[in-house]
């Protein structure tokens, strides 16, 4: 049934691919039967970033731990990833992993690349990536190997080498981890493939890491036998996404967005071929179609979620940046629409810069150039902006980020986007209240009054979110339901008239995050119910039927009632329920008041379980 029911909700044309592409099988690399690596290349790889002016950033304690091969990832905590399970190859791959293996520094200790450190199980690297099979009784969670594997810890420590006392230990623990992940992951082989996103996501910081690291690397640790291996594997992370694209048949969603970061890295910093070419080409039109079907005329992604709008927007912040590095024309709706999407997050983060929790939340970042711990804080990405916009409203966030600013200036070549005026003003409207008998009435008081005079509203219909702030307030509330979202809606939760609310830097009222995906089917669904949201409860109704872990019925739909400076109303219907709610922010309280068509519960802070960032549950 709930195969049916996903095939309803995808759009027929996309569907009617998908049925192609399963009768007729295009022949694919058989990655068991051929190893792709080799140990000499003729790619040699650029120079995109200077160190001179990176910004001392020393991560003492992290850098610590990266050395003992201890990650902090999605929760786990610090956890000591060597392995000391014999090599369980094929023997198609095991003579070129010998000789990588034996470049390798005496006394190193191999990662486990293939172990989901919190449940213990461990991955195949004998079998295909798309052949990986998981025992389920176990909450087996695959995106900690995926973690672990974007190697999101080699640019924290190429940073810190440029400052530090231990550059020498620390190109050479570089180099000894990048031939460690070469030799015991074949290309196509194991948990580390499964995912081209994921692959994307790696082989950018494996670039930026590299260019950082050979800048300083004067002692000649990363010879040049080490990099026709490292040139190779970059190489071979892009033939692996082009020919493993998560296009989804034209219904692509954020993950085809990092394929194509992932090519345009490569094409940029690997020597100039034909196929780089075409790489870049392909990548640089297929960013530009995709940004305009993925974001909103207002700015906000198609995702339904605040947190992979973020997501979204730096892989697009980046490519950016290496677009304008390659000269391609960058018309004016691009950069208006750019900017907007990085003026949302501006906006709708809190006085504090979290960024509130509506949708789903993987805490998923293209870079990790800090080892910040609040992944809800967003303002690296803003400073980024201010790396590749000139005269904009980003430029205090590179004061405590300025790397970020650094390498996305440098990244493209240090050419500016002027910003346009994209303040669109959303008019004030009122709609006729239709009158509902059956009410209830919340107040919340606040530990401070509020300066009222002092608070601004931004609007985001087609997203779907209204805020209200100043220094002192924040209000956000959830009218997420735009029927153009993605299909599946499989990031979307019941959150809608949902609300956060913070006053003072103290959250009175917050969204619950998500927790997991497929580890535990329960609590994922669990932290998607309308239950464990700030909005009613009718009996038996959910706002949207779940049909999978990652598809929802497409059932809700909102309505913006009025809008005033200190005024909001909105309405929400679905399977024959009407909920209008109104929030009315006085200088001491927030007056909340909810109007139903059937009976109904108040259901603010009732759910006690909070997850701020996802593995991690309070």
């Amino acid at each position: 049934m709930s195969k049916l029911s996903i095939a309803r909700q995808i759009p027929f044309e996309i569907l009617l691919k998908r049925i192609v592409k399963k009768v007729f099988v295009s022949k694919k690399n058989n990655y068991a039967t051929h190893d792709y690596r080799t140990v000499n290349s003729s790619y040699k790889i650029n120079s995109l970033i200077d160190n001179s002016v990176l910004e001392e950033m020393i991560h003492t304690e992290a850098i610590d731990h990266y050395l003992k091969h201890e990650f902090d990832l999605l929760g786990s905590g610090w956890v000591n990833r060597n392995t000391e399970l014999p090599e369980n190859q094929l023997l198609t791959h095991q003579k070129i992993t010998g000789e990588i293996k034996k470049m390798v520094s005496a006394g190193y200790q191999f990662i486990n690349w293939q172990l989901d450190v919190r449940s213990g199980f461990q991955f195949d690297v004998a079998k295909v990536f798309n052949n990986q099979k998981i025992d389920h009784t176990r909450k087996v969670d695959i995106k900690n190997c995926w973690e672990l594997g974007r190697m999101q810890h080699l640019p924290q420590m190429a940073i810190t080498a440029v400052y530090s006392g231990k550059k020498e230990q620390l190109i050479t623990e570089f180099k000894n981890q990048c031939l460690d992940f070469i030799a015991s992951n074949p290309v196509g082989m194991g948990v580390q493939w499964a995912c081209a996103m994921d692959v994307g996501i790696r082989v950018v910081n494996l670039l930026v890491a590299y260019n950082i690291f050979n800048e300083m690397d004067e002692a000649g640790i990363m010879d040049n036998t080490f990099d026709q291996i490292f040139a190779d594997a970059v190489y071979q992370h892009g033939v692996f996404i082009f020919n493993n694209l998560e296009q989804k048949e034209g219904a692509a969603g954020n993950h085809y967005l990092f394929n194509l970061v992932g090519l345009l890295f490569v094409s940029n910093y690997l020597s100039t071929t034909s196929e780089l070419n075409k790489w870049k080409a392909f990548a640089e039109e297929e960013l530009e179609k995709e940004f305009y079907k993925q974001f909103f005329n207002d700015g906000g992604n198609f995702e339904g979620s605040t947190t992979y709008h973020c997501l979204s927007t730096e892989a697009m912040v980046y490519a950016t940046a290496l677009m304008l590095r390659s000269n391609k024309p960058i018309d004016n709706k691009y950069i208006d629409l750019l900017y907007k999407a990085g003026e949302f997050v501006l906006n709708v983060s809190k006085p504090n810069g979290d960024m509130p929790q509506f949708g789903d939340n993987d805490s998923g970042r293209l870079f990790k150039f800090s080892d910040q711990q609040n992944l809800l804080n967003y303002e690296s990405l803003l400073a980024a902006f201010s790396g590749i916009f000139q005269g904009n409203d980003f430029d205090y966030f590179s004061k405590k980020y300025q790397n970020h600013k650094i390498i996305a200036a440098h990244l493209s070549r240090n050419k500016k986007l002027i910003a346009l005026d994209v303040n669109d003003k959303v008019p004030g409207m009122k709609q006729e209240i239709p009158i509902i008998n059956d009410q209830k009435t919340t107040i919340i008081d606040f530990p401070i009054a509020v300066k009222t005079e002092k608070i601004k509203h931004y609007i985001y219909p087609d997203f779907g979110i209204s805020i209200f702030k100043s220094d002192q307030f924040y209000l956000a509330v959830s009218t997420i339901s735009n029927r153009k979202m993605h299909h599946s809606w499989g990031h979307v939760h019941n959150d809608k008239l949902s609300f956060e609310l913070q006053v003072n830097g103290v959250d009175l009222v917050k969204d619950p995050g998500t927790y997991t995906y497929s580890a535990d089917p329960m609590v994922r669904n669990e932290f998607r119910t309308t239950q464990a949201h700030h909005g009613i409860i009718v009996e038996g109704v959910e706002q949207n039927k779940p049909i999978d872990l990652f598809y929802m019925e497409r059932e809700v739909k909102c309505e913006l009632l009025d809008i005033e400076d200190l005024l909001f109303i909105a309405k929400a219907t679905y399977y024959g329920v009407q909920h209008i709610r109104k929030f009315e922010i006085t200088d001491n309280q927030i007056i909340i008041t909810d109007y139903c068509n059937h009976d109904f519960t108040v259901n603010i802070n009732k759910f006690d379980q909070y997850s701020p960032n996802y593995g991690i549950k309070q």
